[in-house]
């Protein structure tokens, strides 16, 4: 998963870079899908090393409710996600706030008019998009303190049968 997040975001920073106008809006529909996919993969990381830190060994038992909590917050929408990160210590209040206002954000751009009204407005969806990478940028900052608080063998030992 790292290698793709990575690959993303610089792809999108070179649109930015390199002022590719014409893929500004893509850009921005992309990062709103991996912020959430981000937090959802570093919410089910932090349940897991939180429930399995003390476990030496990893059981039939264990990994079926490994892929039970997955397949709960795969259901879960980005408004719940969102929450459990904030109330678990996962972020905190500055960041939700800033999450929370994507969140309301791409709503906005999915369910109403605002991509009709502002398709031809490439500063708008510019601005948009810069405020999208830094936020992407400061959740990738608490997926990778995460993800180093479980050992790298016990990441990649409970994710493998995902």
């Amino acid at each position: 998963m790292p290698a793709l997040i990575n690959t993303i975001v610089d792809e999108v920073i070179l649109v930015l870079n390199e002022r590719q106008k014409e893929r500004y809006f893509d850009s921005v529909i992309l990062l709103y899908s991996l912020i959430e996919n981000l937090l959802k993969w570093t919410v089910y990381a932090d349940i897991l090393r939180k429930k399995y830190h003390t476990k030496k060994r990893v059981t039939k038992n264990v990994r079926r409710e490994q892929r039970d909590i997955h397949q709960f917050l795969k259901r879960l929408g980005f408004y719940e996600t969102l929450r459990i990160a904030l109330v678990s210590g996962l972020i905190d209040y500055r960041l939700y706030e800033k999450v929370e206002g994507i969140r309301t954000e791409r709503n906005n751009v999915v369910h109403r008019l605002w991509t009709y009204q502002h398709r031809h407005n490439r500063a708008v969806i510019r601005k948009k998009l810069e405020k999208l990478i830094l936020v992407t940028g400061e959740l990738m900052a608490v997926s990778d303190m995460t993800a180093r608080r479980i050992k790298v063998d016990l990441v990649w030992d409970l994710l493998s049968d995902l």
